[in-house]
This record gives structure tokens, C-alpha cells and sequence, in this order.
């Protein structure tokens, strides 16, 4: 009668299984069983890219991750509270990362008079480059959360850069609100510290779909690197036969 989670709660007194109506529960526990969750070094060969959660009165959540054979390595990730946007950009930088692309929701787009009517994509645009800072397709929270557990597999955590601002703990506590009058869990998560981590692991897994699905750049060939079939074709042909 019982799930595999409340099994290993009530009889194996497991602190790893999955809390009661937990989004990524069972997903954050086979990844521990897996090894996932461990040190995790930053591949100087990988671009990283960064995911952002912008909380005004609360938290904003940033996950830094590479993509690196087909896996995705969430290498760090920062918290903050009433921290200026000049704050955030301040500590992208201090990072000493060679970033690919940083990925804003979209209330990054709005403007603010206290930030002198710019918004914040205008903002990280100035300081990270234009060609740097993007914004998530709008996807909904239900299919954002569905997208997350795709990738779920192919997530590996440093395990001390996630524990610091207690990312994965929110991954783990990432829950649906209950309805009292129901006895059953809701579809919507509950809004509390969990939201912010797992919002920007949420925008993440959008933004690894949206460059996977990027069209790759074809880069030019010299001519010692083609073969002769190659060359053949890319010399142009004057129509005549000799």
C-alpha cells in the first residue's frame, strides 16, 4: 500500500528518501544512490552558462553549469537576498569562468525607476555582453518541472558549491502545496525557500533544451584540413570539360 519513499521512511528510517509530495525527491535520491552528487571540477575546455531565479524581496538563485558530453555539470551556484543587480554582476565576474551564455527569466525584461528605467536583461547586456545574456522560452511551471525531470539523469552536482546556499536541499524539499480540504497535494509547488533553487534548475533544463535545439555554427575548413573529395566540391567549376 505503501510507495517505495514512505517504505524506506517508516521501516529503513531513511533520511534520503523522498519527502511526501516532493517535485525531485526520488530523482535527488538516485542520484545520491548514483554518485551524482560529488566533486564536480570546472572543465577549463566547456563554456559555463549561468541560470538565473530573480527574487525582488526574496532570494535570487544563480546555478552555474557546463554541458559537457552530453552531460550537465552544475559546477557552483550563489544565493542572495537584497543584494543590488550590480552585486550579482559583480560576483559573475569574480568567478574567473569563460561563460557561454547567461539565461534570465522573463521579468528580467521589465523596467524599473530604481534602476534608472532599464530593465535587468538591459543591465547584465551592458556588463556580460549583449550576445551573452538571453531570455528562457516561456514555458509553463508544468512543463518547466517536466523539463527538469528529463534531464534529471544526466545532472551531476558538486556536491560542496550546491550545499553551500542549500540548493540541493531545495531540490529535495521542492514541494507541492496540500489541500486540506481534499487530503491530496495540489499540482502547484508551494512558495517558500525551496521556489528559488529549484526555479533556477527549472530554467535551467529550459535552457540546455533551447541550446540543444541551437542550430550548430559550421566552422570553415583550411584547405590542409579537408579531404580531396572536399576540395573537389568547393572549387568552383567553370562548365567546361577538359
Amino acid at each position: 500500500m505503501m510507495s517505495e519513499d514512505q517504505y524506506l521512511q517508516e521501516f529503513e528510517c531513511s533520511f534520503e528518501a523522498a519527502i511526501l509530495g516532493a517535485f525531485y525527491g526520488k530523482e535527488m535520491r538516485i542520484a545520491d544512490e548514483e554518485g551524482r552528487i560529488c566533486s564536480v571540477p570546472y572543465d577549463r575546455a566547456a563554456p559555463v552558462f549561468t541560470a538565473w531565479d530573480l527574487g525582488y524581496t526574496d532570494d535570487t538563485s544563480i546555478v552555474f553549469f557546463q554541458v559537457v558530453r552530453n552531460e550537465i555539470h552544475v559546477i557552483d551556484h550563489f544565493a542572495g537576498s537584497g543584494l543590488a543587480m550590480d552585486d550579482y554582476l559583480s560576483v559573475i565576474k569574480s568567478k574567473g569562468y569563460q561563460y557561454g551564455r547567461h539565461w534570465l527569466p522573463h521579468d528580467a525584461k521589465a523596467k524599473t525607476l530604481a534602476s534608472g528605467g532599464r530593465s535587468i536583461q538591459e543591465m547584465a547586456q551592458k556588463e556580460l555582453g549583449f550576445d551573452k545574456v538571453r531570455i528562457v522560452p516561456d514555458l509553463s511551471l508544468q512543463d518547466g518541472i517536466q523539463a527538469v525531470r528529463a534531464i534529471f539523469e544526466r545532472i551531476w552536482f558538486d556536491k560542496k558549491q550546491c550545499e553551500e546556499y542549500d540548493l540541493l536541499e531545495s531540490l529535495r524539499q521542492y514541494q507541492r502545496e496540500w489541500d486540506d480540504d481534499k487530503k491530496r497535494y495540489r499540482d502547484k509547488p508551494r512558495h517558500d525557500w525551496t521556489s528559488h533553487g529549484a526555479d533556477s534548475v527549472r530554467y535551467m533544463a529550459i535552457a540546455w533544451q533551447s541550446e540543444k535545439q541551437a542550430e550548430p555554427i559550421k566552422q570553415p575548413k583550411f584547405w590542409h584540413d579537408q579531404t580531396l573529395n572536399e576540395l573537389w566540391e568547393s572549387t568552383p567549376k567553370s562548365g567546361k570539360r577538359i
